[in-house]
């Protein structure tokens, strides 16, 4: 067991993992090209009131939540961070400064990590032990980064897409939990978002602008999935993800153009109402919560492997 039993609530045969992404509204990747970095301690957060909504909505519906911070989030509203501990929430890792694997390399990675973990801890005194990279970005080009992982002891992760979508996703990756195997032997626990199995074809249905972009009914079809598993097969969860300024729809609008635009304000009017059906009729809980409660010992592995980059494109270490 990886953490202290407590008191949760589980489905017979599967587990609605709750997750959201803390960044701000103008920390998202469709930003980077419109709000510079340098800007950012000049920009209005807004994280506090929506965090406070967040936290509510939570604890009327009994529920719990991994949160995956910044470290710049840490840094600059560690109230923040620290309400949602003392709320009973786990605080995992979402990097330092946003950044996506393929923009790092093994060293930067780590200090990325380290100065990550100790502005959470300083905010809430909790050690970091999960992980979610930026934009979902460990695929076979960034496998190295699990390597990293393991080294400085984060036991799990929530990173691998097993679909593919633009950018991002590893289209063969299992949709069910597993142990990560990195190619110096070790492993980690990965706990991919959820999919809709359709036939041959995976639905993206986890969240973020899936889920404001959906009905609510395409997620509720992947959560049926994974509540209807059969004792004998693979273990399965269903992560969920979501992220703060998803929920928050007057946030300033940025000067992003089309594609970008539309998928990052689709459906934020609607998105308050449609978490609170979803929390009246799923039960919710950690990541942290629902490994006290399973052996992971013998979950099935698993490995990236490692494809190849452009030299010339790769960061220099």
């Amino acid at each position: 067991m990886l953490y202290a039993q407590r008191s949760i609530r589980v489905r017979p045969n599967g587990a609605c993992l709750l997750s959201f992404d803390v960044e701000t509204y103008f920390q998202i990747e469709a930003a980077k090209d419109v709000i510079p970095r340098a800007d950012w301690n000049h920009l209005p957060g807004r994280l506090e009131s929506v965090t406070g909504w967040l936290l509510e909505q939570l604890n009327d519906h009994n529920a719990t939540a991994t949160f995956f911070v910044l470290g710049t989030v840490a840094q600059r509203w560690p109230k923040v961070v620290q309400r949602m501990a003392e709320a009973g929430h786990e605080i995992a890792c979402h990097g330092h400064g946003h950044d996506r694997l393929h923009t790092l390399n093994p060293q930067t990675f780590t200090e990325d990590l380290q100065q990550a973990r100790r502005a959470i801890y300083d905010a809430c005194g909790q050690h970091v032990v999960g992980y979610r990279a930026p934009t979902f970005s460990l695929d076979r080009t960034t496998a190295w980064a699990a390597d990293v992982l393991t080294d400085l002891g984060f036991q799990y992760d929530s990173s691998i897409q097993p679909i593919r979508r633009g950018a991002y996703g590893v289209a063969d990756a299992p949709t069910h939990l597993y142990r990560l195997l990195t190619s110096s032997g070790a492993s980690l626990l990965e706990l991919p978002p959820l999919t809709w199995q359709i036939g041959n074809y995976r639905m993206p249905v986890a969240g973020g602008g899936y889920f404001r972009l959906f009905p609510l009914w395409m997620m509720e079809r992947g959560l049926q999935q994974v509540a209807s598993r059969k004792h004998d097969d693979p273990p399965g969860a269903a992560m969920l993800y979501f992220h703060p300024w998803e929920f928050d729809p007057d946030q300033p609008r940025m000067p992003l153009k089309g594609m970008k635009r539309f998928r990052t304000y689709v459906g934020m009017n609607g998105a308050r109402r449609k978490l609170e059906r979803l929390l009246k009729r799923w039960p919710m809980q950690s990541t942290r919560d629902y490994l006290s409660s399973v052996d992971a010992a013998n979950w099935p592995t698993w490995s990236l492997g490692e494809k190849k980059v452009d030299e010339a494109k790769r960061p220099a270490a």
